[in-house]
């Protein structure tokens, strides 16, 4: 490693630890947070995708625990049973555990054909499901997976849940991104690599999260007239399998820091029960206050606008048969 690198590497680390990690969550809970109400969803229906483990799992158990009906979807049946056999049966009772693979298009129709059908009104969409991959890998449908999960399978969700009358006029949804998203411009053409050679998985995840922050404001100049909300907010650096799974040497030096999933998620549950106004400013939510999209000058320049993005988005799932 030379020291251009290593400057890089102890720059990134100086500058973001103090904030993003668990010291971040304690420091601002503790000077700057107004705590607002208790938690209480009754009455709500929840959808979470990717709620076998980590952030979806934090979220699905906290929002049942305060009296929501969660949809829990995740593709594997055996960890999501694992996941909620901890709670107690009142609480594990308010959950429905939904087995689809959520990075193909057929398993998110699925989905939505079910709930439509049987005429389930959401109040919560969290568009949670993600993952960061080290290397390429292609879905059975012939897309690179983390694009289909991170961005066009929560557009084809989101929409389709929207013109199938799924979700209540006044729903709150929360796209949840990463902070990943700052190292990337808005653009579509570095999504959807399929060339191996090609393929930067830390530079596909960029891109899909930043485009999740042009999707919330997409939807609520979109959507916003008949009452819907849509946030996007980032957890920080918390403590999940993928982050583990797919960056094991930034897990190493920062494990004992980083969040817990339910500090993670903290800000995502805290908007669906606040519901802060909606505004033309393009913000993204962490640790319970609207923040910059932006950190540097080269991201600020978009290589595409959104209606442009939401066409490729449409191309591309009109090329799955």
């Amino acid at each position: 490693m030379n020291s251009r690198d290593l400057a890089k590497i102890i720059n990134f680390y100086a500058r973001f630890t103090p904030t993003y990690t668990k010291t971040g969550y304690w420091a601002r809970r503790l000077t700057s947070w107004d705590n607002g109400p208790k938690l209480d969803f009754k009455g709500q229906t929840w959808l979470v995708t990717g709620a076998s483990a980590g952030l979806g799992q934090a979220i699905t158990k906290a929002a049942a625990e305060a009296g929501a009906e969660v949809i829990a979807a995740a593709r594997s049946q055996q960890r999501l049973e694992a996941a909620f056999s901890d709670l107690k049966p009142e609480v594990r009772q308010r959950i429905r555990l939904v087995t689809e693979d959520l990075s193909l298009k057929s398993g998110n129709q699925a989905l939505l054909d079910r709930l439509v059908k049987e005429g389930v009104r959401i109040d919560v969409l969290q568009n949670n499901v993600g993952l960061l991959l080290n290397d390429m890998q292609l879905s059975a449908e012939g897309k690179e997976v983390s694009f289909a999960t991170n961005v066009l399978m929560h557009y084809l969700l989101t929409e389709g849940l929207i013109s199938g009358g799924a979700l209540q006029d006044d729903a709150t949804i929360i796209n949840m991104t990463s902070g990943g998203m700052y190292n990337a411009p808005l653009g579509f053409k570095k999504l959807n690599v399929t060339d191996p050679a090609k393929y930067n998985g830390k530079v596909a995840y960029a891109y899909a999260k930043r485009a999740q922050v042009a999707l919330t404001g997409y939807w609520n100049k979109k959507y916003g007239e008949r009452g819907l909300r849509c946030y996007v907010t980032h957890p920080g650096w918390s403590k999940t399998p993928g982050v583990k799974m797919s960056l094991p040497l930034f897990w190493k030096i920062q494990n004992v820091l980083l969040r817990t999933p339910l500090q993670g998620v903290d800000t995502a549950l805290w908007l669906c029960a606040t519901k802060p106004p909606i505004t033309d400013e393009e913000v993204i939510w962490f640790d319970r206050a609207a923040r910059e999209t932006h950190m540097y000058d080269f991201t600020r320049k978009p290589q595409c606008t959104v209606e442009e993005l939401v066409a490729y988005l449409e191309q591309e799932l009109a090329s799955i048969g």
